[in-house]
């Protein structure tokens, strides 16, 4: 089982955690015919994708009720937290007869395979 994370307040046992950087551009565009110039700016955007496992459909839909939302990720990396934008969540549940990662759920809690797209937030 991997670490166990916090995203909006939801425990989450991450698997797979992958990120990607994207640099600031600048692009300088002339408008139609006059001399005039548009500037394009990017910002630096950091894209974050989680795999893990959701214990019970309360935490899951804790999870869920962030999507679009600027939500707190707290991690092993990362103790005091860092705020993110949560851009989507699909989840599909696993089949099991009992659950034992989870404790102080009961056993027949149902159990969730969770993938979490997130944007750092500027």
């Amino acid at each position: 089982m991997g670490s166990i994370w916090k995203l909006n307040g939801a425990d989450i046992y991450v698997d797979d955690y992958a990120d990607q950087l994207q640099p600031q551009i600048a692009e300088l565009n002339p408008i139609d015919s006059t001399a005039s110039i548009f500037h394009y700016i990017y910002t630096p955007d950091q894209v974050l994708k989680i795999q893990g496992t959701v214990i019970g459909s309360g935490y899951l839909q804790q999870i869920k009720d962030g999507i679009g939302e600027e939500v707190t990720m707290i991690t092993d990396l990362i103790p005091g937290g860092i705020t993110v934008l949560m851009e989507t969540v699909s989840s599909t549940r696993v089949l099991v007869y009992s659950q034992r990662v989870d404790m102080l759920q009961p056993d027949t809690t149902p159990v969730y395979k969770v993938s979490v797209e997130l944007r750092t937030a500027n």
